[in-house]
C-alpha cells in the first residue's frame, strides 16, 4: 500500500516520463525495452512514484499493466507536461544553424531497404558533417515526441503540429514466379480464381490496405497459401512459388523470378506521405533531408 505523500517536491519530470512510457506499453517489459533499462528497474521506479504520490496508478494483471481510477487522471496532466517539454526542446534544437548532427528517418521496410538507403547515401556523400540514422520498423515512431525526425508512411499523418506532403505514389502489380505460372497458368479472373494461390498482408494489416481489397474484389474464390506483414518477405515466398502477390513494382524488380500478370483493373497504387514536426521542421539539417527526400522522389508523382 501507498505510503502518505511526504514531498510533492521531490516528484521529478523523471518519475513522469517513466510513468508515461508504463502507460503506453502496458507492462513493465515494453517500457522497460523502450526506455533502455530492465523490467526491475520499472517495477522499482513505479512503486518509488506510487509512494511519492500516496496513490496507486496502475492495477496489476497477470496479462500487465491498466491505469487506475487515478493514473488515468494524472496521465492526462503528465501528457501536458510532455508536450510543454518537447516544445521547448524543439524550439532550443530549432535555434542550431548548422548543418550538422543527426537526421532520425522511419520509413516502411522495403521502401528504406530498396529505395530509400541508395538515396540517402548520396545525401550523406554531399553532407558529410550530417548523420542519417534510417528506422525501419513496422512500429510507428511518434514525429511530435521526437522519437524521429522525418517519417514516411503509407497514408496521411494523424497527429497535430506536423507538417506533411504527399511525396509519390507507388505504383504495384500483380506477379507470381515463372515456375507457378508454368504448373497453374495464369488465374482465371472469370471463375474469381478459385484454383489460386494468394499471398497476402498478415490478418492484423490485411483490412487496412488497399491492394488485399482488389484481391478480394477480382480473386474472391482464391484461397490464402501464405501471410506476412513484410513486403519482402512476400515477394520472397511468391519467388519461391507461393503464390500471387500485389508488390511495389520497384520491389518486384529485385526478384527476378518474378512476372507481371495482366489483370482485368489496375492493382490500386499506394500514396507515399512525408511527414516532419513543424517545429524540427525549421532545423537546417532536418529541412535539408527532407527538401532532399521530396526531391528525389518526384520520379514517382
Amino acid at each position: 500500500m501507498p505510503q502518505k505523500p511526504t514531498d510533492l517536491a521531490a516528484i521529478e519530470w523523471e518519475d513522469l516520463r517513466y510513468f508515461l512510457h508504463l502507460a503506453r506499453e502496458k507492462s513493465l517489459s515494453g517500457a522497460a525495452r523502450k526506455l533502455g533499462t530492465t523490467q526491475p528497474t520499472m517495477s522499482r521506479r513505479l512503486e518509488l512514484f506510487e509512494s511519492k504520490l500516496g496513490a496507486i496508478l496502475f492495477d496489476r494483471f497477470p496479462s500487465g499493466l491498466r491505469l487506475s481510477d487515478t493514473g488515468r487522471q494524472i496521465l492526462d496532466y503528465a501528457e501536458r507536461m510532455e508536450d510543454a517539454a518537447l516544445a521547448a526542446q524543439r524550439i532550443a534544437v530549432g535555434s542550431s544553424a548548422g548543418l550538422t548532427g543527426t537526421v532520425r528517418v522511419t520509413s516502411p521496410e522495403w521502401l528504406g531497404a530498396r529505395i530509400l538507403s541508395p538515396l540517402l547515401a548520396k545525401f550523406c556523400a554531399a553532407h558529410p558533417t550530417v548523420t542519417v540514422e534510417l528506422v525501419t520498423d513496422a512500429e510507428a515512431l511518434s514525429l511530435t515526441r521526437r522519437e524521429i525526425d522525418v517519417a514516411l508512411r503509407f497514408g496521411r499523418f494523424q497527429q497535430d503540429g506536423l507538417m506533411q506532403r504527399k511525396i509519390a505514389s507507388i505504383p504495384f502489380e500483380l506477379y507470381a514466379a515463372a515456375a507457378y505460372l508454368k504448373a497453374k497458368g495464369p488465374p482465371d479472373f472469370s471463375d474469381g480464381g478459385a484454383d489460386a494461390a494468394l499471398i497476402t498482408m498478415n490478418a492484423a494489416l490485411a483490412e487496412s490496405v488497399a491492394e488485399t481489397k482488389w484481391l478480394r474484389r477480382y480473386l474472391p474464390q482464391a484461397h490464402v497459401g501464405f501471410c506476412s506483414n513484410s513486403r519482402d518477405g512476400q515477394a520472397a515466398a511468391a519467388a519461391a512459388g507461393a503464390g500471387l502477390v500485389c508488390l511495389p513494382t520497384r520491389l518486384a524488380s529485385a526478384y527476378p523470378a518474378l512476372r507481371s500478370i495482366k489483370t482485368p483493373a489496375p492493382v490500386p497504387s499506394r500514396e507515399l506521405w512525408l511527414g516532419f514536426h513543424r517545429d524540427t521542421g525549421k532545423v537546417r539539417r532536418v529541412r535539408a533531408v527532407v527538401d532532399f527526400i521530396a526531391g528525389e522522389f518526384r520520379q514517382f508523382a
